[in-house]
């Protein structure tokens, strides 16, 4: 089965003071380096869906396959349906989405979603039945997804009407969501701040 990680990265990000994508996660990452290497493990290939501050992600990520949102000042829904459109013309039969806000999923959750999709239109996980991300839509999933009318309101309403399943984890990743200065300091000790960029992490260690 095809399965392609549909990072979600368009939206403005205005509590954080920086764009998500770019922020720092761990080892010199940026939450969205980060999670294309997890997607990857997985055996997943990676689409990034990128807006408002689309140059700068491109320019830190210049390996990554990138999506541009048109109207994604629209919601994330509208950024959702770029993301979709672009994964099933690569033939996706699995597509994940995924906010990018949220760096520490598993790859290990990653592959036992993806295995459990079969007949429904998505799977979602849950730790300790509460919700988290990714939302796994299988191909007819995707296409009810895309068909949806509007582009406003948030992603839970979005998936709503599809036939769900929901996968307990023991992976407390799916549902840690660090979009708030706040909560980057307590998991990380400091205030937010950009990952380094890919020249100076490449050299860092020849000077």
């Amino acid at each position: 089965m095809k399965a392609v990680a549909v990072i979600l990265a368009a939206g403005e990000a205005r509590t954080m003071g920086f764009p998500k994508a770019l922020i720092e996660h761990e080892g010199g990452k940026s939450f969205l380096q980060s999670l294309a290497s997890t997607f990857g493990k997985a055996g997943c290939a990676v689409l990034a869906v990128v807006g408002k501050d689309a140059e700068a992600v491109r320019a830190q990520h210049p390996a990554l396959e990138l999506v541009e949102s048109t109207r994604w000042e629209a919601g994330v829904v509208a950024s959702v349906k770029a993301g979709l459109a672009a994964a099933l013309e690569l033939g996706a039969e699995a597509i994940l989405l995924h906010p990018v806000d949220m760096p520490a999923v598993r790859a290990s959750t990653l592959k036992s979603l993806v295995s459990k999709l079969e007949d429904a239109d998505a799977v979602r996980p849950e730790f300790e039945n509460a919700p988290g991300f990714p939302v796994v839509l299988s191909r007819a999933g995707a296409e009810k997804l895309l068909a949806a009318a509007s582009d406003s309101g948030n992603l839970d309403a979005a998936v709503k009407p599809l036939t769900l399943k929901r996968l307990p984890v023991k992976d407390p990743g799916v549902i840690v969501n660090i979009n708030t200065p706040e909560t980057y300091e307590r998991l990380f000790g400091s205030a937010p701040k950009l990952a380094p960029p890919p020249k100076r992490r490449g050299t860092r260690n020849a000077a």
